[in-house]
């Protein structure tokens, strides 16, 4: 049965991502409050969000979506995308935040190196939070 993954991302994002968790039942989606949404309303195996999701949103969502009993226990990976503009907050900055508020891991991609090593660390990132089974 394929995992149910929620992905908090920009369009550009969109192709890249479903590639690269092909095999997975993906809904995307575009602000905070349809995430809370679509949380509320099913049940996901995962949650992706990208930093730049949201006009840069990514902390609010991911402190709303730990602090909702619905949401609260889903593994939440963040992610930095390359290529998206300029961020002045650090990739350390961002990584620390990110366990702050209790995210399950933090990739910055536009640190590693092409595309393909891009993918398999997300990917390897993914599958390791994935519940097993099914």
């Amino acid at each position: 049965m394929p995992k149910k993954i929620l992905v908090a991302d920009v369009p550009g994002l969109d192709a890249r991502l479903a590639e690269v968790l092909a095999g997975s039942e993906l809904r995307f989606v575009r602000t905070v409050e349809e995430a809370m949404r679509a949380l509320a309303q099913e049940a996901f195996d995962l949650l992706v969000i990208s930093v730049h999701f949201d006009d840069s949103r990514m902390f609010d969502l991911l402190r709303e979506a730990r602090t909702d009993a619905r949401s609260k226990s889903i593994p939440i990976v963040c992610v930095r995308e390359p290529g998206l503009g300029f961020t002045a907050i650090s990739s350390h900055t961002l990584e620390v935040t990110c366990r702050a508020l209790d995210a399950n891991a933090f990739l910055d991609l536009a640190t590693i190196g092409d595309d393909a090593r891009r993918d398999a660390a997300l990917r390897a990132a993914i599958d390791g939070l994935l519940p097993r089974g099914d």
